[in-house]
């Protein structure tokens, strides 16, 4: 699979300034969809695994695109930034740096071992108000292992691969519950280290909320 990531170095930006980052990007931009995710023609949002997402990683923005069509963007994308407008704040974009390269993606007779490098947003409200009240740590935990394979069951259907019937996804955690905030509420997320057999790209996004920087992966064995 192609993957493209875009790097503003000049730039520093904080996580709390995702939001504002990608919105600039979207509104200068805002004739791929693929990047709002939202219908040019009516305003609804598209349900859709993002396949283009915006990062912080070392207080550098980012933006990842993911599979050919995604990457095909980016060319726009970066001859056409030459600013970036948070807030009130006019930044002249004076590096670009921009890597293309092919990843590995899918399931694999290998495991791997993850780490989130910003908060997994795993519940919604439904799921949210059962997790709290469960009352063994286990349980908690196998709840949160079928979420997690049901996001990377959902990732897989949004890059268009699809596993056999003879495929099982195995996934197993040492997670931590951290306060995460999105669109100024705060939620319960998770940080801390997952293992699959699922073959994921670094940078990418798992669970809810991935255009915006949640939980962002990093392979680490």
């Amino acid at each position: 699979m192609k993957k493209a990531t875009l790097y503003f170095n000049n730039i520093k930006l904080n996580s709390s300034q995702i939001h504002k980052f990608r919105g600039y990007v979207g509104n200068v931009f805002n004739q791929y969809d693929l990047i709002h995710n939202h219908d040019s023609v009516t305003g609804k949002h598209i349900y859709r695994y993002p396949l283009i997402q915006f990062k912080i990683i070392d207080d550098t923005p980012c933006i990842i695109a993911l599979t050919d069509k995604a990457v095909q963007i980016f060319t726009e994308i970066f001859m056409g930034m030459d600013e970036m407008v948070i807030g009130e704040k006019k930044i002249p974009v004076h590096e670009k740096d921009l890597k293309i390269e092919t990843v590995e993606f899918g399931f694999s007779q290998e495991t791997f071992v993850y780490h989130f490098l910003s908060p997994w947003i795993a519940l919604n409200q439904k799921n949210h108000h059962h997790y709290q009240h469960i009352e063994t740590e286990a349980e908690k935990k196998d709840m949160l292992k079928k979420i997690m394979t049901g996001n990377i069951l959902s990732m897989s259907k949004g890059m268009g691969v699809h596993l056999n019937h003879d495929q099982r996804i195995r996934v197993d955690h040492d997670l931590n519950p951290v306060k995460a905030f999105l669109k100024g509420k705060q939620m319960i997320g998770f940080k801390g280290i997952f293992k699959s057999n699922f073959q994921l790209p670094d940078g990418t996004g798992l669970g809810k909320s991935v255009s915006r920087g949640f939980g962002t992966i990093k392979r680490i064995l």
